[in-house]
C-alpha cells in the first residue's frame, strides 16, 4: 500500500463517494425541492404526499445529521456517539409516526419495519 500514490487513493475514494451519492434519496429530495412538479416522475413522493410533508421529513433528517456532526465534533461528547445513533432509532420509532402516517413514510422510502 505504501507504493500507491496518495492522489490515486484520493481518486478512488472520490469515485466511491460520487457513486454512493447516486440513488441516495436524502440528497435527491434536497435537489427536488426546487424542481417543477411537471418534471418529477409519476411515482415521486412530492406528487404523492405533497411538497410540505416531503420538505418536513427532509428537514428532520437534516437536523439529525447536523446534530450528529456537532456531537461528533466536540471531543468531550464524541465518546457517546454510538448512544446518539441509538437515540436516532428512538426518534424514528416513536416521534416520526406522530407527524407522518405510515403511507407517507412508505412513499418517502422509510417504511416502519415490522
Amino acid at each position: 500500500l505504501s507504493f500507491v500514490p496518495i492522489p490515486v487513493v484520493s481518486g478512488v475514494f472520490m469515485f466511491l463517494g460520487c457513486k454512493l451519492m447516486y440513488g441516495n434519496t436524502f440528497l435527491q429530495r434536497i435537489m427536488d425541492v426546487a424542481i417543477e412538479r411537471s418534471r418529477l416522475a409519476a411515482n415521486h413522493p412530492i406528487l404523492k404526499i405533497g411538497r410540505a410533508k416531503t420538505a418536513l421529513f427532509t428537514a428532520v433528517q437534516m437536523a439529525c445529521l447536523s446534530g450528529l456532526w456537532a456531537f461528533k465534533q466536540n471531543p468531550k461528547t464524541a465518546i457517546f456517539f454510538p448512544s446518539v445513533i441509538g437515540f436516532l432509532m428512538i426518534i424514528r420509532a416513536f416521534m416520526l409516526p406522530k407527524f407522518f402516517t405510515e403511507k407517507e413514510l412508505t412513499a418517502l422510502g422509510d417504511a416502519t419495519p415490522k
